[in-house]
């Protein structure tokens, strides 16, 4: 009996080992021969997952099977990710998977038909097999559970000493290149958990030389079609607005076309990627632990009113339940629009900007962020009629533009010192990107105050920087002095 259990614990053992490296030499970015350091952890997760199929099933073969797929397809999707998005598998990705469920159309555009048809013939397949393979054997279930037991232990062991406080900051090419995927999902997780909660911040004093009101724009995948090819020319009213606006240049978003949150996060909250560390691939999860650093917390005393605006769903990234705690007292949803305000398949920029204006209209000392969604992808051919996605993407461009220069003309008609500051969330993506680190991710900003009393200087020269370098930028024009 026991030679029997030695012979099952030293089959799951090498099968282990053959799946855990073996799938991991098809993970991008590659690297022939990761860190001898982190193998345990390349393989005592597929040891676990072994185990707690041997446990269900009583088939030891299976239960290698079951667990080869399952390191396949997680090793597609990080290759699928990489190739559309330039960024391999995080563990935050794992928090979208009610989000997929719910808005599939937002995710499917990266996930090839072949792939798609794949995964639902396989996935009947391996019922079927689940099934018809499983055995009755108590002996083996039972060694399958203690097997699970200790090499969960032994794994955990190795997260934890390698998860202390003071450790390393993510650099998450480097990090997946030298280590692989599973030791950087793991890794990556538990120093997130364990990182200390962000300091607390307090509000502003209230400054006269303050606007009236601050009206900020994030714009869906919003970019210069001059940067993207040099056949296309920059639309008009951002071309107006650089040589109106008291500031002006590039955004420096991390994500390439996604992660509209971090940018959001950026702008609303300004915790820089060394700031939040861990926390930095989706700042939304942990956004509640530091509601101070939202910009209508911090400037209530100018603006007693903050308005969100978003014709979406407002449970995105938890919106509905951090809104409130931000700060916003003034919470538009998709339930304010209709069919009629679409254009395609989302609420057109024409409505926002008459929703923005009536608002303007009607309410003084308020703080309004507004996040667009009329050029969410997937972009496709046919969308507005357009022959190409890259064609329906630039129309929504002109969309976008023209509510820049629609609510520029509204503030100057109202007479009142109100700031703008319109933005870019990242660039789109429409083909297979590169495996390569560090492409070129900026989009436009600026940062306009056409009524200012003070005569504010206009600026000739370009910055750029990070969406949490423009949240500073906006509590200086407010506060006229260098907020932190």
């Amino acid at each position: 009996m026991m030679l029997h259990f030695v012979i099952v614990f030293l089959v799951m053992a090498v099968g282990s080992f053959a799946i855990g490296e073996g799938t991991d030499l098809l993970v991008q970015p590659k690297r022939i021969l990761r860190k001898n350091s982190l193998i345990l952890l390349r393989c005592l997760p597929v040891m676990v997952v072994d185990s707690v199929f041997l446990c269900l099933t009583g088939s030891i073969w299976f239960s290698l099977l079951l667990s080869t797929v399952l390191m396949s397809v997680l090793v597609t999707a990080s290759n699928l990710k990489l190739r559309l998005l330039n960024e391999p598998l995080v563990f935050t990705d794992f928090a979208l998977i009610g989000a997929f469920v719910k808005h599939p159309r937002f995710y499917l555009q990266g996930v090839p038909l072949s792939v798609r048809l794949s995964v639902v013939i396989g996935g009947v397949l391996l019922l079927y097999l689940l099934i018809g393979a499983s055995t009755w054997g108590i002996m083996l279930r039972a060694f399958g559970f203690l097997e699970a037991v200790m090499s969960g232990g032994l794994l955990w062991w190795l997260l934890e000493r390698g998860s202390r406080p003071e450790g390393p900051l993510p650099d998450l090419w480097a990090d997946m290149r030298d280590n692989g995927l599973l030791p950087t999902l793991l890794l990556y997780a538990m120093r997130c958990c364990r990182l200390p909660p962000l300091p607390a911040r307090t509000a502003l004093p209230r400054n006269i030389t303050a606007p009236d009101s601050v009206i900020i724009i994030q714009c869906e995948s919003f970019a210069d079609p001059a940067d993207l090819d040099k056949n296309w020319t920059s639309p008009p009213a951002l071309a107006q607005c650089r040589e109106e606006a008291v500031q002006w240049g590039h955004l420096l978003p991390s994500g390439l076309g996604a992660y509209t949150m971090r940018s959001e996060y950026g702008v609303l909250c300004g915790d820089d990627e060394a700031v939040l560390s861990y926390r930095f691939f989706d700042p939304f999860l942990t956004a509640e632990q530091s509601p101070s650093h939202a910009l209508p917390n911090r400037l209530k005393a100018f603006y007693p009113k903050a308005c969100f605006l978003h014709p979406y769903d407002l449970s995105f990234y938890g919106r509905k339940r951090l809104l409130p705690l931000w700060g916003f007292n003034d919470i538009i949803g998709r339930e304010y629009f209709s069919e009629r305000d679409k254009v395609g398949p989302y609420v057109g920029d024409a409505s926002l900007t008459t929703h923005l204006l009536e608002y303007l209209r009607k309410n003084e000392h308020f703080l309004a962020y507004c996040v667009t969604i009329e050029n969410h992808g997937p972009w496709e051919k046919g969308r507005l009629g357009q022959s190409s996605a890259a064609s329906a993407w630039c129309q929504h461009v002109q969309n976008g533009d023209a509510m820049l220069g629609e609510l520029l003309a509204g503030i100057k008609a109202s007479g009142r010192d109100i700031m703008l500051v319109f933005f870019g969330d990242h660039r789109p993506t429409f083909e297979a990107l590169p495996a390569s680190e560090g492409l070129e991710r900026s989009t436009p900003y600026v940062i306009l105050r056409p009524n200012a009393l003070n005569g504010v200087h206009k600026s000739s020269d370009p910055i750029d920087m990070t969406p949490a370098e423009l949240h500073r930028s906006i509590l200086r024009h407010v506060d006229g002095e260098e907020s932190l």
